[in-house]
């Protein structure tokens, strides 16, 4: 597998270096996360918490209050775990997930495949009346 050509080879190293010392210190990491991700409630917050998701999210995903929720956020954030500002996506720090804690949460499904905006397009002709015949986007 080969690197993209555009990304600094310093900056490729670091990531490098990076992976190996979470791998390295995998143990002591998920010591320090189970502190304040104490229950399974909070595990399956930080499954979740990946920076796209939003609070009123996690709180839909893991069936808690937003109180509960923003308590763990606010314990992680003490901890120097998470970076959250309000009305913004919590982000983990440390972008470890232990293994045995990803089976707590049903990651997306591939259900429903993501609709492409020509798909969209052909949708709303057909609820109009239109014929469903090749269309020119």
């Amino acid at each position: 597998m080969t690197e993209p050509k555009s990304e600094d080879p310093v900056l490729q190293e670091l990531k490098k270096i990076t992976k190996l010392l979470t791998l390295a210190n995998a143990t002591t990491l998920e010591t320090e996360i189970a502190k304040v991700a104490n229950s399974d409630a909070r595990k399956k917050i930080w499954v979740l918490m990946d920076g796209q998701r939003t609070t009123s999210e996690l709180v839909k995903a893991t069936g808690m209050t937003l109180q509960g929720v923003l308590n763990f956020i606010y314990a992680s954030q003490t901890a120097d775990l998470v970076e959250y500002t309000q009305r913004q996506p919590p982000r983990r720090k440390i972008s470890y997930v232990p293994p045995a804690w990803i089976g707590l949460v049903e990651l997306l499904k591939a259900e429903e495949p993501v609709k492409t905006e020509e798909q969209l397009i052909i949708k709303e002709k057909k609820s109009e009346g239109e014929e469903s015949g090749p269309s020119t986007v």
